[in-house]
C-alpha cells in the first residue's frame, strides 16, 4: 500500500476472512439455502468471499440446517472436474488439502457435529453448533467448510 500510494499505482489487495451470511425466520428458505450453499461449495470453496460461517435465526435453525444438508448432498457430486454431472473437484493442492483437513479434525476434535470428508477430494463438510472460541469458526479455511451457528437477535449474530 505505501507503495502505491507514492508511486500512485493501482492495486487490490485480497482481505479475505470468515465472510457471514445471516439467515433470519422470515427468509424465504429455498433461496437462503441456495445462496448459502452457492457461496461456499463452488469452486471446492477455494473463494476469498465464500460465505463460509452461516449464522441462521434460533427460530429456522433446524428448518435451514435440514434444508441445507438435504440441499448439499443433492447438487455436490464430488469426482472428475470434467464431467457434466460433477460439482466439486480436487483441492488446488496436496497442500491444501491436507490444511483443509486438519481443520476439519479441529472442528471434530472441538466436538462440533460434520457429515464428514474422504480422499484428495473434500466432501462438503458441514459443521453445525459451531462456537466462536472454535478454529474454524474463526479461521479462514478456503475449502468446502462450512460453520452454521444459531442466534437469537440481530446484535447477537456476529
Amino acid at each position: 500500500m505505501k507503495m502505491a500510494a507514492s508511486n500512485l499505482k493501482a492495486i487490490t489487495l485480497e482481505t479475505g476472512g470468515k465472510s457471514p451470511l445471516l439467515v433470519f425466520k422470515d427468509a424465504d428458505m429455498e433461496q437462503a439455502v441456495k445462496w448459502a450453499h452457492g457461496g461456499i461449495m463452488s469452486n471446492q470453496g477455494q473463494i476469498c468471499s465464500g460465505t463460509s460461517r452461516i449464522l441462521v435465526d434460533k427460530a429456522v435453525y433446524q428448518r435451514f440446517i435440514d434444508a441445507f444438508k438435504s440441499y448439499t448432498k443433492e447438487t455436490s457430486k464430488v469426482g472428475d472436474p470434467f464431467a457434466e454431472t460433477t460439482f466439486q473437484g480436487p483441492q488446488i493442492s496436496k497442500t491444501q488439502y491436507d490444511r483443509i483437513m486438519g481443520y476439519i479434525d479441529s472442528g471434530v476434535r472441538q466436538t462440533c457435529k460434520t457429515n464428514g470428508g474422504k480422499g484428495y477430494f473434500i466432501e462438503p463438510t458441514i459443521f453445525c453448533d459451531a462456537t466462536r472460541d472454535m478454529d474454524i469458526y474463526q479461521h479462514e479455511i478456503f475449502g468446502p467448510v462450512v460453520v452454521i451457528s444459531p442466534f437469537e437477535t440481530e446484535e447477537d449474530a456476529h
